[in-house]
């Protein structure tokens, strides 16, 4: 295995304040690892397993605890299973590094498959959504409906910035770069709650990710066989990219979409927005029988 983190200590630690960080949810959770040829990917499940399945995919450092304030509303309407990406800060246990989108699609089809899903509904924040939007151009039979939540490159150029306010903070790992680049993520302009920082702090002082494949921007033809029904949520003061740019240019690339622009949001719209972002999912997933 590659293990992300640098000690034994530091690895009991992060998984200590990320199992705090997941009673914020507030609703009962089981866990499943799968094995792929990527390594063990570790998997949160929540709700009712009878439902419809959704996939999330965390942003980068992330985790799966970041859907802290979604989860409880989406279980309504879906079985959430919140996936640790290999090779990211999480509970995912690497074996070798995912480097590229053919690789990063083949290890989310065989988490699926050792899930036994046909299909499912699949979304994504950030890096997240970078990867479920590989996975459904790759694989567009096996995603029923798509959601992406600022995804990371994807329809646009990322700003430099995003390596000049983040990187510092991977590399020194201070507290003082940690606040300071979600601070710039953020459209409230409000520090992390102090559990999911302690969770935050813990994985950029003690890990290092060996996710190898980085976000770029999907080209016009691959697209020509896409047909999952798409939502796409931006925040109004996305800092990554423009956000009209972003969403105009994805309305020329997938015939089925549904947009928004989140008013006083950022990169930080699925936590600090959530009750508007979970109306949206809610709606979208209801929408055509999409509950059945």
């Amino acid at each position: 295995m590659i293990s992300i983190f640098k000690d034994d200590k530091a690895e009991m630690e992060y998984y200590h304040f990320y199992d705090k960080s997941l009673e914020m949810v507030g609703t009962p959770y089981s866990t499943k690892n799968i094995q792929t040829s990527f390594g063990e990917t570790h998997i949160l499940v929540f709700g009712d397993l009878s439902k419809k399945p959704l996939l999330l995919l965390h942003g980068m450092t992330m985790s799966s605890t970041m859907w802290y304030p979604n989860i409880k509303h989406l279980i309504s309407e879906r079985c959430v299973f919140a996936i640790d990406t290999i090779g990211d800060f999480g509970k995912s246990k690497a074996k070798t590094m995912i480097k590229n989108k053919k690789q990063a699609a083949q290890w989310l089809l065989e988490v699926m498959d050792g899930l036994k899903l046909d299909s499912c509904d699949l979304g994504g924040h950030s890096m997240g959504g970078f990867l479920a939007l590989n996975f459904a151009i790759t694989y567009p039979e096996r995603v029923s409906k798509l959601l992406l939540f600022a995804p990371a490159a994807t329809f646009s150029k990322m700003s430099p910035l995003i390596f000049i306010k983040i990187y510092p903070a991977l590399l020194f790992h201070t507290e003082k770069l940690i606040d300071k680049a979600f601070l710039w993520f953020s459209g409230t302009k409000k520090p992390l709650h102090p559990i999911f920082r302690d969770q935050v702090i813990a994985g950029y002082s003690n890990a290092k990710p060996v996710l190898r494949v980085m976000p770029s921007v999907f080209t016009e033809e691959v697209f020509q066989n896409f047909h999952p029904p798409t939502l796409l949520l931006v925040g109004e003061n996305e800092v990554i990219y423009p956000a009209r740019k972003t969403i105009a240019n994805a309305k020329r690339y997938i015939p089925n979409l549904e947009t928004q622009i989140i008013p006083g949001a950022n990169h930080s719209l699925t936590i600090e927005y959530a009750d508007i972002v979970n109306e949206q999912i809610i709606n979208f997933l209801v929408k055509n029988n999409g509950n059945k």
